[in-house]
């Protein structure tokens, strides 16, 4: 069956196909979709995202007509750089040039869930990298600059075609490492309180330890913060919030804080 192609703004490409667990009749029907569609629209490679079907699977045809059904994909392997000029049917009547691997290793499953490897060079490399870039979600948008973003953005929208390539949540996975920095930050700072009051030396002494404890607490934190930080900002690339400067900034403020509150506890609990 021939289905409808998914054409930006459309986020439905956007979505993470899961790996196929059945090798059924409804894979294989899927795979005939692709087909179908491939044949209806005169395109030699087709994801299943690309039919807005959240599945695994790629349909690439071989020059002697043959297909190749690769389901499962995953790079295990990769080599060289080659500038690659692009087409896609997601964002129709554009050209975009990104950076590809020369050659590629992966391994994949066929409609029957055997185990296969292959390598791939040349077109049929570059062809794997864009196919497998849509079953994680990404498109050439990703692969391009930000300015090459918003010029590619404008271009669409003189075209009739309003969108943005992301949203921005309201609450990023990063703010929950800096709520927890927050709470214990304060617990550091309560403590430099304790010589105010009448607590014995041991007591005094398990304060210090709790700040040195903490301490290295934050760290790992931060390093956290700025993992899930620079992930977000691959995936919400238009949001200014996720950018590297404000994230340095942010931990270098956290970091900041707790070496003044340790170095103060030191002095005050040791």
């Amino acid at each position: 069956m021939v289905r409808d192609i998914v054409v930006y703004p459309d986020k439905r490409i956007t979505i993470k196909a899961p790996d196929v667990r059945k090798f059924d009749e409804a894979l294989e029907s899927v795979i005939q979709d692709l087909k179908d569609t491939m044949k209806a629209h005169n395109v030699k490679a087709m994801a299943a995202t690309q039919i807005a079907i959240p599945m695994a699977v790629i349909v690439i045809e071989q020059e002697d007509g043959s297909y190749l059904e690769i389901i499962n994909p995953r790079i295990i392997g990769k080599k060289g750089s080659v500038e690659s000029t692009e087409k896609t049917l997601y964002f129709p009547d554009t050209t975009h040039t990104v950076q590809r691997y020369e050659m590629i290793r992966l391994v994949y499953q066929d409609r029957t869930g055997e185990q296969k490897a292959m390598k791939a060079e040349g077109d049929l490399a570059i062809t794997l990298q864009r196919k497998i870039d849509y079953l994680f979600g990404d498109t050439i948008a990703t692969r391009i600059g930000a300015n090459n973003r918003k010029v590619l953005e404008k271009e669409l929208a003189e075209k009739g075609m309003q969108g943005s390539f992301e949203s921005c949540p309201t609450v990023f996975m990063k703010d929950y490492f800096t709520s927890m920095m927050q709470k214990v930050l304060f617990f550091m700072g309560l403590t430099l309180f304790a010589p105010l009051f009448s607590f014995k030396p041991d007591t005094i002494a398990s304060f210090w330890t709790f700040d040195k404890y903490a301490a290295g607490a934050i760290v790992l934190l931060i390093i956290g913060y700025f993992a899930v930080g620079i992930w977000e900002g691959k995936k919400y690339t238009s949001c200014t919030s996720c950018q590297i400067g404000n994230m340095i900034g942010t931990a270098v403020k956290y970091a900041a804080v707790t070496v003044a509150i340790t170095v103060a506890a030191y002095y005050l609990l040791h």
